[in-house]
């Protein structure tokens, strides 16, 4: 296993790369200066009323922008050729590899009934039918009856499945490493689109806040995170924002705001200054009608990470794994509400936990996360 010190300069030193090249990239372009741009609020989806914003070029991104124009250039995710570039690694760089399958056969398990649970949400009735067209397939394909069971909490979630009682689970990339080392998951794939995947870490202000910019000016704001096991509501800020020179609980107290649906509600009414967000959720909660896109802007924004993972307990009858994952990768669900509802995402791919979650665990070991006492 490298070294922190040699992980963490590899993590900063990809932090510096252009935003769309590299794998984790924090798109540092934006001067702070709102007025030199073109600034014509025309085609770029920009209310002039509210302050000029530069052009946007999805491949050379300059900031601040309005999160309804990055919405507009389906700016929230990556493209799918990004997914295919991940440097492959044999271990990973931080924590345990997912377990492996017992060789003895009395360690399985072979449920009558497989529970499954979709990351946790403010409200778990979004999802209500939205996914039963996967977990028909997950039936047909094992056997087995399959029942959604929503659950309340990250930390639920994985102790759930640690306890036997969860099998196939979507868990949010921040959690993927807990479930892996804690629980027993082992990673096989993720969402994807037609050309697109993954989402992005945006740093959120209101549109007519005149005092921030950039991240420097977040300095002795109110700034909120989400939770504590969160990739981009507060591991990678951590990383990334102590690396373009503010230190989070330093140069600004973290207020944590429970969830990623919090923190949009709370910027858009203004309940906090800032709020460093997932791309994907924050955009979810704007097409829903919660917030106004055109009154939010975006100061920053880093290159795409990898979306929920979606995973089955390692010591699950080998016959059953099989049937879960011919489920997930063998079926298109583009023409279901599951494209609908997860802006197009109706396709899975395989992935590897120690590849494409690479960047998440340096995160993870930035942060020095001690995966046997940290909360979830």
């Amino acid at each position: 296993m490298a070294s922190s010190d040699e992980s963490r300069r590899r993590f900063l030193k990809g932090a510096a790369c252009a935003c769309c090249g590299a794998t984790l990239a924090g798109c540092l372009s934006g001067n702070g200066d709102e007025n030199d741009g073109n600034g014509n609020g025309d085609g770029n989806g920009n209310d002039s009323s509210q302050g000029d914003y530069p052009e946007f070029d999805p491949l050379d991104p300059e900031f601040p922008q309005l999160t309804s124009t990055l919405m507009e250039h389906s700016f929230e995710t990556g493209a799918l050729e990004e997914l295919e570039n991940f440097e492959e690694r044999d271990e990973p760089v931080y924590g345990s590899p997912p377990r492996e399958t017992p060789d003895d056969e009395s360690e399985w398990i072979d449920p009558d009934t497989l529970d499954f649970a979709m990351v946790p949400t403010e409200d778990p009735t979004v999802f209500e039918g939205v996914l039963d067209p996967l977990l028909e397939n997950i039936a047909e394909e094992t056997g087995k009856e399959v029942v959604n069971n929503p659950l309340q909490s990250y930390a639920a979630q994985i102790e759930t499945m640690r306890n036997e009682r969860l099998h196939v689970a979507g868990f949010s990339t921040g959690s993927t490493p807990f479930a892996v080392n804690n629980s027993g998951a082992v990673p096989f794939s993720i969402q994807v689109g037609e050309e697109e995947f993954g989402y992005r870490l945006w740093v959120i202000t209101q549109a007519d806040n005149d005092e921030i910019y950039e991240l420097e000016d977040m300095a002795g704001k109110s700034v909120a995170h989400t939770s504590q096991s969160s990739n981009s509501g507060h591991l990678a800020p951590n990383a990334l924002f102590t690396d373009a020179g503010v230190v989070p609980g330093e140069d600004y107290e973290i207020e944590f705001s429970g969830s990623h649906e919090n923190s949009a509600a709370g910027i858009y009414h203004g309940d906090y200054d800032v709020a460093p967000i997932c791309s994907t959720c924050y955009a979810r909660v704007a097409e829903r009608g919660d917030v106004d896109a055109s009154e939010v802007k975006c100061i920053w924004a880093s290159a795409p990470f990898p979306t929920t993972s979606f995973c089955y307990r390692y010591n699950l009858h080998p016959d059953i794994q099989e049937g879960i994952k011919r489920a997930f990768l063998e079926y298109d669900y583009q023409d279901t509400e599951i494209a609908e509802e997860f802006e197009g995402r109706g396709t899975w791919v395989e992935i590897d936990y120690a590849t494409h979650y690479h960047d998440i665990l340096v995160n993870h070991q930035v942060n020095g996360v001690d995966y046997e006492e940290d909360e979830v």
